[in-house]
């Protein structure tokens, strides 16, 4: 079952004809015909993070975290959209996060203190067409199923580039969940900083893949690039049944 259809199926019955609206607006079925190039270029900090372990793998802190040279060379050599001058991967969010969703979906992984690439990994690092399809498969991924809820209405207002305000997209992201049957956790209606919240470390994974365009300092507009939109329709074509697995 495609993403789209399983939505539907937990959807108030009264919310299902706008949902297939914004859907058809969204051109979620359109083929994706993005060039092997512009690939390439929306998964630069990933192929970067997976070329840096490599096949030696990075021996990590004590605590875990990526050691201060390899921080200090990811801020230095890529551009996060986040201050300067990191040394330690705490204070580099993105790239935390980043790092976490590559382990989560199967492209790193860590043994007795090594970040390690995968076989899948490997096999993806020099490929951008299949690695880009493996991201946008799995970017949904999430232990929190609200939060791939959050993330699968997100990626359906994507597609559809109706609009770039951020507080439209979290008003709308808000109405999706309550649809779904998603409340806050004192029973009140959803507001939209809760799904704003939910789905902030995906809209900054997102952000680095360049869905959306950069605009420094302006975080209230959320321009969305041909790119995006072609990401988005992809994760959302992808059958619900092979994105469960750890």
């Amino acid at each position: 079952m495609k993403v789209i259809q399983e939505l539907e199926t937990r959807m108030h019955p009264d919310a299902i004809a706008g949902f297939r609206l914004v859907v058809a607006e969204a051109r979620v079925t359109d083929s994706i015909l993005l060039p092997e190039r512009a690939m390439t270029r929306m998964l630069g900090q990933v192929q970067w993070i997976l070329r840096r372990v490599g096949a030696d793998g990075i021996r990590l802190t004590r605590a875990g975290h990526l050691p201060p040279a390899v921080v200090v060379a990811a801020s230095a050599e890529l551009d996060w959209d986040w201050p300067t001058g990191a040394n330690r991967e705490s204070n580099l969010l993105p790239l935390a996060e980043l790092r976490a969703h590559l382990r989560a979906v199967g492209l790193l992984r860590v043994s007795k203190g090594m970040l390690l690439v995968t076989s899948r990994g490997r096999a993806l690092a020099e490929a951008p067409r299949e690695l880009w399809w493996h991201l946008a498969r799995t970017i949904q991924i999430s232990r929190n199923p609200a939060e791939s809820d959050a993330v699968n209405l997100l990626l359906v207002l994507i597609a559809r580039r109706g609009f770039d305000e951020a507080e439209l997209f979290t008003q709308m992201l808000a109405l999706g969940l309550e649809t779904l049957g998603w409340v806050a956790p004192d029973g009140a209606q959803l507001s939209s900083h809760v799904a704003m919240a939910l789905v902030a470390p995906k809209w900054r994974l997102l952000n680095q893949l360049g869905l959306f365009a950069r605009t420094p300092n302006d975080y209230r507009h959320w321009t969305i690039t041909p790119g995006g939109a072609a990401f988005a329709r992809a994760a959302l074509q992808t059958d619900v049944e092979s994105r469960d697995y750890d």
